[in-house]
């Protein structure tokens, strides 16, 4: 196991430094190298996976953590509820309250578009082939000799020393949160069994977060105090996550044994 996580964990960083250095060399934010990364992290992370799946492992792939087209929207959905619900709602309250403020720069005809080209990017780049190597690769792996709790903090660890190793969590500060990140995308793959879950909420926080960055300029976010950055959008989600499914999980009724 240990070698066939550390197979797919090496491909993984060495490609996403050539998609850092190479292919879209580091510098001033373009929506080119976006594409280029986005593109050749989905090309790449897919066929990777599955074929370590069946080659490395010889296991089937429901284990990485599908289920039916209808099933997994739903759970998607729910993924997106469950960042999105918070997070938005305490957007919305601290603007009212003035801890923050939001100009749209933008008419709406020109925003969605551009809106809806970063779901896309963010489904390619890291909801889709992130969760694919760690919530579903990895976490299989793990789980399969460990319990689930090491195997939540066992990916979270995983993911941590990859964001370091490529750049991505160059600060104390960026690790800590990369490593929150992934502890919450842990439980509720735990919890659901659904990895299309921790792809809503990936999805969800990375839109958000990336569309009122300074990269886009459609929307400006002035939050001096980093209420909405700090405290709606990660504080505030990262905790009601793991409730909500400890709440679901204790009430959700047992299925009887067939007689």
């Amino acid at each position: 196991m240990i070698i066939r996580v550390g197979i797919v964990f090496v491909a993984a960083t060495v490609w996403w430094l050539v998609l850092y250095h190479v292919f879209a060399p580091p510098g001033e934010y373009t929506r080119s190298a976006h594409v280029t990364r986005a593109v050749g992290a989905a090309v790449f992370t897919v066929p990777m996976v599955l074929l370590a799946r069946k080659l490395l492992d010889r296991r089937s792939l429901d284990g990485l953590g599908f289920s039916s087209v209808a099933g997994g929207c739903r759970a998607f959905l729910v993924g997106a509820a469950l960042w999105g619900i918070p997070a938005w709602s305490a957007m919305a309250l601290m603007l009212w309250l003035g801890w923050a403020d939001v100009t749209v720069l933008e008419p709406f005809s020109r925003t969605l578009p551009a809106l809806l080209g970063l779901l896309v990017l963010v489904l390619l780049y890291e909801a889709v082939s992130e969760e694919l190597i760690f919530r579903g690769y990895f976490f299989a792996n793990l789980n399969e000799h460990w319990s689930t709790a090491s195997t939540v903090v066992g990916q979270a660890a995983l993911f941590t020393g990859w964001g370091v190793l490529i750049g991505a969590a160059g600060s104390l500060g960026r690790a800590l949160l990369f490593f929150t990140f992934s502890l919450v995308l842990g439980v509720l793959r735990a919890a659901t069994g659904n990895i299309m879950t921790c792809m809503g909420f990936h999805a969800a926080f990375q839109v958000t977060t990336q569309f009122l960055a300074n990269n886009w300029n459609y929307v400006d976010l002035h939050d001096p105090d980093l209420s909405i950055q700090g405290l709606a959008f990660v504080l505030l989600p990262f905790l009601t996550a793991p409730l909500a499914m400890w709440w679901w999980h204790k009430n959700r009724r047992p299925i009887p044994a067939p007689n």
